[in-house]
Order: structure tokens, then C-alpha cells, then sequence
């Protein structure tokens, strides 16, 4: 392979995970040996302080270090992240009976337990790192048409009528993703039939910084605290329901909810719009091959109920850039597949793990009434286990990255 084809990287998706990866990556140590270039289809982010972004995310300490470790963090927490110092999960009708579980990140000695931040304040302030420095391309309004192996590495053709060689093409395109698509890379998908609605509403009673779920039998409902007062919904219901849902008048639809949250924030109205997402399980059967790697939605997708799909993702960016960067110091191809199998190897156990983890509480709450007692006693139990439950915070907060550990 030629020298300049060693040395890039197309990375297929600037959302938050690719974005990740290109700034690690054009900000690393190897930073002087590689060529970083970001392409997709939509255009770039843009932030409003009027305006608060309907898609958020539920970040972790490891996805905060992340940010940290690019320069990046500070301005996003100042511009508007919302910390969450803890949350209340409960089944049954009233929270704080039997079936309440409460995390608070005092029990650990932590200031919090993660912070909800918007998906294009995140886009936005990375895709700036990224255009403020020299060692990074980001390419809006193209896609990829074609990709395949070539003697000079990965070439691909663009809608633009470009054609791009590379190194390393990663696929950081979402749970449709293009990359894996064109290359044929096998997948497991299985429907949840059910589609989560978002939306941000207000609440009579201050949300206190503390994220609530309650689990009901067509799926959890989430309130997340936002920056402003409002908390962000995520519900997840059976397909046909949540499309009835989303298509009711705002009255009709704050009834309902109104209903399911068990009144525990009090009066609630709508403050946005409505939107809604499918969700399925989508694993990978390959996160890499020569010349190829795949990363957070790509290779896998996971319920959203405990909020961590994101924070996955991201941890798969810290990943492979670590991985690229020393195989690049260490004279190794960055396309070559042992280098990106060690990748692989880091990252697709504890996914799979965790995927099959949200997927097994997804299927036991929804489980018909005869199994309640028995959730209800789980989540009891747990609430008064204190080694338990720190670790369970330690775990979601990612703690091997709050230790500094590293791939």
C-alpha cells in the first residue's frame, strides 16, 4: 500500500461516536502519521441556546473523561448539561413502596452519577475541535455509494462522484449502517415491536436532578432532568401504541402520560415536539475486517432502558483510537487486521454482555402479572443491599475509565 493510503482513515458518520473517533484520533499521539477524514450525508450540527435539542443522552464519568481528555467537556457542561445525582426505579403504582430502587451518588462519594446533554451540542462543539485543528477533513452532504478492496487498501466511490482510498474505513454510521451493508458484514437484528416516543416536558414538581424510571407492562417510562427545569421523556411502548401516541392531540397524549408517570413530578405539559425510534437488538456478527472496523450503533445496539447505548459507543471510540494510535507508533498498518482485532477483542465481550443484560430485563418486565412479586421483591432486595448497589453505580459510570484504565 502507498504511504498516503497507510495513513488514512474515512470515518462513515459524524455523530457523536465518530466524531469522537476522528478528534482522538487527529489529537493523539499519532496524530502527525495519520490523515483523518469524516464524511456524511446530512449537514453539520448546529446548537442553539434558545432552543433545546429533542435527541439527548444520559453520559456517563467515562464518556465525560472522554470529552475531558479532547478539551471539549467544560464548554459543554457551562452551555447546558444537566447533572443527574440520582435516580428512582420502581414498579407498582406509588414510588417509595415495595418494588423502589434509589441510586444517589453520594452512597459513593461522587458529585453525580452522569449528566443528560443534547446530541447536537455534543456534534457541534467536536465538529469545531475538529475544524479548528489541521490534521482533520469533515465532508457534509456526501455518502458512500460503493467500497471495496483495492491494492492501495479501501476505495470508495462517493454520491459526489469522489472516489476516496484508505487505510482503515470505519463504520460509525448507526444501527442501518451503510458500511456494513455494502461489505455484507452479517447481522443479528430482533425487533422489540415496541418504538421509544421522546419528547420534553414540564413538570409541576422540580425534578430535583434526579432521573426516574418506572417500569409498566408495555415498556419502562424515563424522565431525564434537563438544564432548563424540563425533563426529557423516553417511553418505550408496543409499536402500534406508540404510533396511536404519537399521532394524538398534545391533550390526549399528556393524559396518558400524565397516567403512567404516577404523578411522581406532578402536573405534566408538553414543552416540544414529538418523535419516536424503533427499537431492536442489532449485534454485529464481525466488528472488523482487513481494512474495516465498526463502531457503537454499527456493530451493536442495545434497549435503551438503562440509558447506556451511547455511552457503549463511545467507549468503542476511546477503543480504536488507543488501538490505531500504538499500532501507528509502533510501525504496524492500521488496516491490518491483527491490529484490529485487538480492538475487537477489548470491546465485543463487554458489549455483548451488556446487550444481552439490558435485553434479559427487557423481557423479564414485561413478563405478565404473575411475575410482578417477584420484580418487585428483586428491586426491594437490591435497594437494601449497599455493596449491591455501589457497584451497580460504579458499573454505569464506567469506572475502569474513572480509575484511568486504559485498552
Amino acid at each position: 500500500m502507498t504511504a498516503a493510503a497507510a495513513s488514512e482513515v474515512v470515518i462513515v458518520g459524524a455523530g457523536p461516536v465518530g466524531l469522537t473517533l476522528a478528534a482522538l484520533l487527529a489529537s493523539g499521539p499519532a496524530a502527525e502519521r495519520l490523515r483523518v477524514r469524516v464524511i456524511d450525508a446530512q449537514g453539520p450540527a448546529e446548537w442553539a441556546a434558545a432552543r433545546m435539542d429533542i435527541r439527548v443522552y444520559a453520559l456517563s464519568r467515562a464518556s465525560q473523561r472522554a470529552f475531558e481528555r479532547l478539551g471539549v467537556w467544560d464548554e459543554i457542561r457551562t452551555r447546558r448539561a444537566s447533572p443527574y445525582r440520582r435516580m428512582r426505579v420502581w414498579e407498582g403504582e406509588v414510588y417509595g413502596a415495595r418494588g423502589s430502587l434509589e441510586f444517589d451518588a453520594a452512597e459513593i462519594g461522587e458529585p453525580d452519577l452522569g449528566h443528560i446533554v443534547e446530541d447536537n451540542l455534543i456534534r457541534e462543539r467536536l465538529s469545531r475541535a475538529l475544524m479548528d485543528g489541521d490534521r482533520a477533513e469533515l465532508r457534509f452532504g456526501t455518502s458512500l455509494e460503493s467500497i471495496a478492496t483495492s491494492p492501495s487498501g479501501m476505495r470508495m466511490k462517493m454520491t459526489s462522484g469522489e472516489t476516496v482510498s484508505a487505510a482503515l474505513v470505519v463504520g460509525a454510521d448507526g444501527s442501518a449502517s451503510r458500511v456494513r451493508a455494502l461489505l455484507e458484514i452479517p447481522v443479528r437484528e430482533q425487533s422489540y415491536e415496541q418504538h421509544a416516543i421522546v419528547a420534553h416536558v414540564a413538570t409541576a414538581a422540580p425534578h430535583a436532578e434526579t432521573a426516574w424510571q418506572r417500569f409498566l407492562p408495555g415498556g419502562p417510562l424515563a424522565f431525564l432532568p434537563l438544564a432548563d427545569g424540563k425533563s426529557s421523556i423516553v417511553w418505550s411502548l408496543p409499536s402500534a401504541e406508540a404510533a396511536t401516541l404519537l399521532a394524538a392531540a398534545d391533550a390526549e397524549f399528556v393524559a396518558a402520560l400524565q397516567e403512567a408517570s404516577g404523578d411522581v413530578l406532578g402536573a405534566l405539559s408538553l414543552s416540544s415536539a414529538r418523535a419516536s425510534f424503533p427499537l431492536a437488538l442489532v449485534r454485529a456478527h464481525e466488528y472488523c475486517r482487513a481494512g474495516v472496523a465498526l463502531v457503537g450503533d454499527a456493530a451493536h445496539c442495545v434497549h435503551p432502558l438503562a440509558g447506556q447505548g451511547m455511552n457503549l459507543g463511545l467507549a468503542d471510540a476511546v477503543c480504536l483510537a488507543d488501538t490505531l494510535s500504538s499500532a501507528t507508533l509502533a510501525g504496524e498498518h492500521i488496516g491490518d487486521l491483527r491490529v484490529l482485532n485487538r480492538y475487537a477483542r477489548a470491546r465485543k465481550g463487554t458489549n455483548l454482555t451488556m446487550q444481552l443484560a439490558f435485553d434479559a430485563l427487557d423481557r423479564l418486565f414485561r413478563l405478565d402479572q404473575w411475575a410482578m412479586p417477584m420484580r418487585k421483591l428483586g428491586l426491594s432486595v437490591v435497594d437494601e443491599l449497599p455493596v449491591a448497589k455501589r457497584m451497580l453505580m460504579r458499573r454505569a459510570l464506567g469506572d475502569s475509565a474513572t480509575r484511568g484504565e486504559t485498552h
